[in-house]
């Protein structure tokens, strides 16, 4: 049995905004990661965060809004803009390509499957550009 202690979580967040609990990760962690099969995450936003809009090509991400907000636009001709809360729920299927951002205080559980590395940048156009740049 393996084990990753809050203690540990904690202070990998001192230094990093996203720790992966799980998975086949080409970048170092500071925490041990402890299987390849699926890949598990904590992200943690202390201040506003836009993140780089992409996409999964083969991955299925799962989201579980532990605290705070975060808010994605899709970007697939349609620009729906989604509001996601505390304790909302939401999954991102393979090829949806989207750009999200993120309330200050936010944390944010993930899970994608299979525990590979797929994230594809994808381009976007100066309305999703501005919807990036802060938070309203």
């Amino acid at each position: 049995m393996e084990v990753i202690r809050r203690n540990e979580i904690d202070r990998a967040f001192e230094k990093e905004q996203r720790q992966y609990l799980t998975g086949h990760l080409e970048k170092p962690q500071i925490l041990q990661h402890i299987d390849d099969d699926i890949e598990i995450g904590i992200s943690q936003y202390r201040e506003f965060t836009a993140n780089i809009p992409h996409m999964h090509p083969i991955a299925t991400e799962h989201n579980y809004i532990l605290e705070g907000c975060m808010r994605i636009r899709l970007c697939d001709g349609s620009d729906a803009e989604l509001e996601f809360k505390a304790g909302d729920f939401f999954v991102l299927r393979p090829g949806t390509p989207y750009a999200s951002k993120n309330a200050a205080g936010t944390k944010i559980l993930f899970v994608k499957t299979p525990g590979i590395n797929d994230k594809t940048v994808i381009q976007v156009d100066e309305k999703t550009k501005k919807w990036l740049s802060a938070w309203e």
